[in-house]
């Protein structure tokens, strides 16, 4: 590398100046730049490797040299982007046994440490550990090798911004797993272990349904008790989901459940959500049970087809409340179907903290027009508070649209193109984007007292034109007029009673005499009126007079003595 002159160094130390020059490089002009100098590699490299994207390969985490130029730059890295595309290497075959010729059941236990491995087999017996090398592709035993995943997230201590790809997967292999869902599993585990303690933004960008099911944390093998912990650490959620025919023979109702139970996870501490739909439009996951597609059917069948016994159905499952995000800001729906009712409600209950509801390119079911669904928001706070822009017709083109602050902070997320060509003609598309207008509020300013430089001017009394009234006039000490008397005779007693310890404790036990004497006589009375409310006992007066008999002496036996002195 040369030597670069000062003055292009001092030029180039400047913060803002660099980062503009930066700005309008490719990543190819940058890493020449990089090797020019060994000043310019040093204030480059941060630039350079503050967004990385990893395609995940069999060698990726594995390699040396990869992982000591990772530990180099690990720490520059805050945008992370963890790719693995579905392709035919990561297909995983049925395990056969290739001396029966059956399948062979394959439970898989990850292994978290080094040491795990010593203690017992990574596959759980050597015979099935076999089967796996010769059947399965290479990335799948490196998808399983969760200590790699763990080591290579330890090297990225200042990660904010974690963003997973996994695009092109075959719709018939929903119901499948392969090589991504053990790089899924793995990946999560890293996640809780690592100590990424700055991770705040989540995106899945082109996810499986099933994908999330490897991604949420639940109580497993490979969990630990601080793993809940780095999940509550995310505030902003992006989720791009590849869609499929959600009105067909088998409508993926429980991929939909799947989908809910995962931004549930996240709904309390999120500020920011953005879902969108690859493909074909979908209901929003945010008022999902209140989507048509979870109705209970309107008629109702018996259950066997009897005859004789009118046998009634089952009852229909209750339905999961309402989704609430209590610190949400930023609300984005994209390529989705919704109902007035399910917008209205949705923007009736989170008004108060949101600032800005996006719907880009939802198409309203039912005949439902816009104006009917955000009318929570002009009769609440009038019209003057908020802002709604527009776009898109009833006959299918729209133009979406973001709020370009909002789109950075959250990651960038991709267009998504609408394929669904067959819309009933019930449905109005458009594309809404409702802002709160921002109030500039003038801050008062303090009035400070100006400190004169001169001399202190003392002005004139005021005068006072009514009567002076006397209210507090001064006393002057007259040693005839005594103030306080004292009792001498009484100050004498106490006095002989301090000094005495007998009289002390004669004092002290009269006292306590009389108070017990006191406790007995309520004690009794109070008996006396439940004996007489109960009437338990034919003898009544009788008891009453024994009590009474035993009152009139001065024995303090009656008394129930709970507390004592030690």
């Amino acid at each position: 590398m040369a030597t670069a002159s000062p003055t292009f160094l001092r030029l180039w130390r400047d913060e803002g100046l660099r980062t503009n020059v930066l700005s309008h490089l490719d990543t190819a002009s940058i890493c020449t730049l990089r090797l020019t100098a060994s000043e310019c590699c040093d204030l480059t490299t941060q630039h350079l490797f503050t967004r990385t994207r990893l395609t995940f390969t069999p060698s990726s985490l594995t390699r040396p040299s990869r992982l000591e130029a990772l530990s180099r730059i690990g720490r520059y890295i805050e945008h992370l982007t963890f790719s693995m595309p579905h392709s035919p290497t990561t297909f995983l075959p049925p395990l056969i046994n290739p001396t029966s010729g059956r399948e062979v059941n394959f439970l898989y236990t990850p292994h978290t440490s080094a040491g795990s491995v010593c203690q017992r087999p990574k596959y759980g017996s050597p015979e099935l550990a076999d089967l796996l090398t010769q059947q399965y592709p290479p990335i799948f035993h490196a998808a399983t090798n969760v200590f790699a995943f763990v080591k290579a997230m330890t090297y990225m201590p200042n990660l904010r911004h974690l963003t997973i790809s996994c695009p092109d997967q075959d719709p018939a292999q929903r119901y499948r797993r392969d090589a991504v869902d053990y790089a899924l599993i793995s990946l999560r585990i890293a996640i809780e272990r690592a100590p990424i303690e700055r991770l705040e933004k989540l995106s899945l960008n082109h996810i499986h349904p099933s994908g999330l099911v490897y991604l949420r944390h639940m109580p497993g093998y490979g969990c630990t008790p601080s793993a809940g912990r780095r999940w509550k650490q995310i505030k902003k959620l992006s989720i791009t989901m590849d869609s499929w025919d959600f009105h067909g023979s088998r409508p993926g109702r429980d991929h939909l459940k799947i989908l809910d139970d995962y931004i549930r996870t996240f709904s309390s501490n999120l500020e920011k959500v953005s879902f969108g739909w690859s493909g074909r439009r979908g209901p929003c996951p945010l008022t999902l049970f209140t989507d048509p597609l979870f109705a209970p059917p309107k008629s109702t069948t018996k259950l066997f087809a009897e005859v004789t016994s009118p046998m009634s159905p089952l009852p229909a499952a209750p339905l999961r409340p309402a989704m609430t995000f209590p610190k949400l800001r930023y609300m984005q729906i994209r390529n989705s179907t919704m109902s007035t009712e399910q917008v209205s409600d949705f923007i009736l209950e989170h008004r108060h903290t949101v600032r800005e509801f996006d719907f880009e390119n939802v198409a309203l079911i039912n005949g439902g027009i816009w104006e009917d669904a955000l009318a929570p928001l002009t009769r609440s706070s009038g019209s003057d508070e908020w802002l709604s822009q527009h776009s898109g017709s009833d006959t299918g083109s729209s133009t979406g649209f973001q709020s370009q602050d909002y789109l950075d902070q959250l990651g960038g997320f991709d267009e998504v193109i609408d394929t669904a060509g067959d819309m009933p003609p019930e449905t109005v598309r458009t594309s809404v984007l409702v802002k709160k207008k921002r109030v500039h509020r003038r801050r008062r300013r303090k009035h400070k007292h100006k400190e004169s430089t001169g001399k202190l001017v003392i002005s004139s009394p005021i005068p006072i034109t009514g009567p002076i009234e006397e209210v507090l006039m001064p006393t002057t000490f007259n040693p005839n007029v005594q103030g306080v008397q004292r009792n001498a005779e009484m100050e004498a007693a106490q006095q002989e009673l301090a000094d005495d310890p007998d009289k002390r404790v004669s004092a002290l036990k009269k006292a306590k005499e009389a108070v017990l004497k006191q406790l007995g006589k309520e004690y009794c009375r109070n008996q006396e009126r439940k004996e007489h409310v109960r009437g338990f006992f034919k003898n009544t007066c009788s008891a009453s007079r024994k009590g009474r008999a035993l009152i009139s002496h001065e024995s303090t036996a009656l008394v129930p003595l709970m507390f004592s002195r030690y």
